[in-house]
């Protein structure tokens, strides 16, 4: 059965401390939308990645130093497998990845993992840890968040009828339903694009021949116009200037963000918490 869905993308979502794949105020406000959509009974589908180091923990030593150690998660605890599984062209040869499953009240979050027997190990490490590794390992997983994501939901059924993406790691989603055959105004009217992080470094930038090698015909021809930078795809202004809505994540978040991405116009909406989970006995 097709099912009509928005499609709520984020890097990281955070359900519950164990399943530590999500580092902070991000993926906490992820998980509490798509827990608050549950309680809505909102026709929302989740999707993100599975790392299976998940998010360093960090620890002080008697001196004060830090280290950080990094658990391997089993999805068995967590999660349900699908059976399902995506493949999608990559370096010249296929990336393969199986898609699990997160239920909340009948809602759905799929985690995409890259531990597949067919990867190349280079391929399979995408989905070691959060926010880890190189810029060729970021723009790899933000392929696969992004165009995978799209296609892991439409292989369990969803017909995607809208995006809600958090930050610039989702943007490939866009381009991905732009190859589908959604127009550039149908992705306007149905794409809003929250931005969560006020300062440059929170902005993925990749080397424009590197966004070429990895998306190849995915890639609009006026991408370096959409960006206004000739030198690095800045995922963060290229999904901005995709979505006809964009929302930062507080008043005071949202008139930081404004000088950050001049002419446009960033809509106030204050940060909401899922009271149930926040809510001590």
């Amino acid at each position: 059965m097709v099912r009509m869905s928005i499609a709520y993308l984020s890097a990281e979502v955070g359900f519950e401390s164990r399943l530590h794949t999500y580092s902070g105020g991000l993926g906490v406000l992820a998980g509490d939308h798509i827990k608050s959509a549950a309680d809505a009974g909102l026709d929302l589908v989740g999707c993100t990645l599975l790392y299976r180091e998940g998010y360093g923990r960090q620890q002080l030593d008697a001196q004060g130093n830090q280290s950080e150690t990094y658990g391997e998660i089993d999805p068995q605890e967590f999660l349900v497998d699908t059976g399902v599984e995506i493949s999608l062209p990559l370096d010249g040869t296929i990336l393969h990845s199986k898609i699990w499953l997160y239920r909340i009240k009948g809602l759905s979050t799929y985690f995409l993992d890259t531990r597949h027997p067919n990867n190349s190990p280079e391929h399979a490490g995408l989905g070691n840890r959060l926010y880890g590794g190189d810029d060729s390992v970021r723009i790899r997983q933000e392929y696969l968040l992004g165009v995978g994501g799209i296609r892991a939901l439409q292989a369990m059924g969803h017909k995607i009828t809208g995006l809600h993406l958090n930050e610039g790691h989702c943007t490939f989603a866009m381009l991905e339903m732009l190859n589908q055959g959604w127009s550039r105004d149908e992705l306007s009217q149905r794409c809003l694009f929250t931005t969560h992080t006020p300062v440059p470094a929170g902005h993925d930038r990749f080397d424009w021949s590197e966004v070429e090698a990895v998306l190849e015909e995915l890639l609009p021809a006026d991408a370096k116009q959409l960006v206004a930078d000739e030198n690095t795809c800045s995922m963060s202004h290229l999904g901005i200037a995709l979505a006809g809505q964009v929302n930062a994540v507080s008043n005071l978040n949202a008139y930081v963000a404004s000088s950050m991405f001049p002419g446009t116009h960033i809509h106030p909406i204050t940060n909401g918490v899922h009271h149930e989970t926040w809510t001590s006995p």
